[in-house]
């Protein structure tokens, strides 16, 4: 474990701070080093293998206010001192490995479709987050760089490292963003529309048999395949899940890729319970947000009781956890919309009492089957702008994909270099070269900073 960067060892028969464990190198079971001491990996599984350092002694944290968890470890509301406040100390792992999930949802967040993999991936299998926490920790950006330790693992993560390794370079520099599918999923018994970017969110709404969401292959919001994904799951101890699609695809960071288009605004994901199962919405601010919460009454209602315990009338919206990220409504529109994207609209069907969000190519579609309302009541239909699931140049990277992170997507090599840019830099996985920095000619078809160097009217 470590404090700050310094190690620790408080086990029995160790002087306090003691820093070096028995150099013996294949301990017996119980004369360990402290639970920080691991043996490495067998080359297949990594259960014994220590991965990640992070701090552990005296963490600083939230707690219930007025109660202290462990005396002997001086654990609570009351340390070091001030008692009611919510905030103490304690230490052990279970002040480290929040750290480490934290850095880990931060990665996720940045591309929902990366595999969690394993620290040392053998040639040729894409990275993962745990390769890319392994890669970018104190250890491996030392110089020299130092490998896999017993009592450190791999290090102490870089959260920013590991968040530039997961957004990749391209034409040199750190891309900003990256694009995601939006998965869109449909219930039929409660007629209710849902869409969200995490596969396993998608994967546990299609598994629960309470609600028995699908994603629409043909109908009222069909999608097209996403290119070269699958549903994760565990072969041999489950079926494989229906393949992945999305006609929609959103942004995954809050930054906007070129400064000269719109500003971002974040899918939240809110819902709320029905008798017969829940209903999904994706809204986009505090108004918006506001209105979902408290209902037309401006009473929260959950499962037929306000805050204080009385009884209400009616089901409001609880508020869940962003989805991505869309362009901002902008003018003139004409010239104002990011290349590649589109209007996303989002609508009400007040005969099903569902929302539903929709790319404008859908919108005569789901406007002729009853979703002509504005959701919440008083909101705008026209949320921003999103991309839609053309790939022009058959790479497998949609276009939208590309314009954001600054390939051409009228190219499916870039740079000339003879790899295809959804090898180098693929939506599903880790980026593993420049796409815009190989080749003879060099970046050929790159420079997407410059795509508005000489004005719309010349593209």
């Amino acid at each position: 474990m470590t404090s700050g960067l310094a190690p620790w060892d408080e086990s029995p028969g160790m002087p306090i701070n003691y820093v070096h464990c028995p150099v013996a190198t294949n301990l017996p079971l119980g004369n360990e080093c402290g639970s920080n001491y691991t043996t490495l990996h067998n080359g297949l599984y990594y259960f014994t293998h220590q991965e990640l350092a992070a701090s552990a002694q005296s963490v600083l944290s939230t707690t219930y206010p007025h109660i202290n968890y462990e005396d002997y470890a001086h654990c609570g509301d009351g340390y070091p001192s001030q008692w009611g406040n919510g905030v103490g100390l304690c230490t052990g792992t279970s002040m480290a490995a929040p750290q480490i999930a934290g850095v880990v949802g931060i990665l996720r967040s940045i591309n929902p479709l990366v595999s969690p993999g394993v620290p040392e991936p053998a040639a040729g299998v894409p990275l993962g987050i745990r390769a890319v926490l392994a890669k970018t920790t104190d250890r491996a950006q030392a110089v020299p760089p130092q490998g896999w330790d017993p009592h450190f693992g791999y290090g102490i993560p870089d959260a920013a490292a590991a968040a530039r390794k997961m957004l990749g370079k391209v034409d040199g520099g750190v891309v900003r963003n990256r694009v995601t599918p939006l998965f869109r999923l449909f219930d039929a018994s409660t007629k209710d529309f849902a869409d969200t970017t995490s596969p396993q969110y998608a994967l546990s709404l299609m598994i629960n048999q309470t609600h028995n969401y699908v994603q629409p292959i043909t109908g009222l919001g069909a999608q097209p395949v996403v290119p070269g994904y699958t549903f994760p799951y565990d072969a041999g101890n489950e079926t494989a899940p229906a393949t992945p699609r999305a006609a929609i695809y959103v942004l995954t960071t809050e930054y906007r890729p070129r400064n000269e288009w719109p500003a971002l605004l974040p899918l939240y994901l809110m819902d709320k319970n029905y008798s017969n199962g829940k209903d999904y919405m994706l809204v986009t601010n505090a108004a918006e947000i506001g209105a979902a919460f408290f209902g037309t009454d401006g009473i929260h209602c959950i499962n037929g009781h306000q805050g204080n315990g009385q009884t209400c009338t009616g089901e409001d919206y609880s508020l869940r956890t962003i989805q991505g990220y869309i362009y901002q409504p902008c003018t003139p529109e004409a010239t104002c919309i990011p290349p590649g994207a589109v209007r996303l609209w989002r609508e009400f069907k007040s005969a099903d009492s569902d929302c539903a969000v929709f790319l404008d190519s859908e919108k005569t579609t789901f406007e002729a089957n009853g979703y002509t309302a504005p959701c919440p009541a008083g909101a705008n239909k026209m949320l921003g702008y999103a991309y839609p699931a053309t790939d022009t140049d058959g790479d497998g990277l949609p276009d939208g994909f590309e314009y954001v992170v600054g390939t051409n997507p009228n190219s499916a090599n870039s740079d000339g270099d003879g790899s295809s840019d959804a090898v180098e830099f693929p939506m599903i996985g880790v980026p593993v070269n420049d796409p815009c920095a190989g080749g003879t000619l060099g970046a050929r078809n790159c420079g997407a900073d410059d795509i508005f160097k000489y004005g719309f009217e010349f593209l």
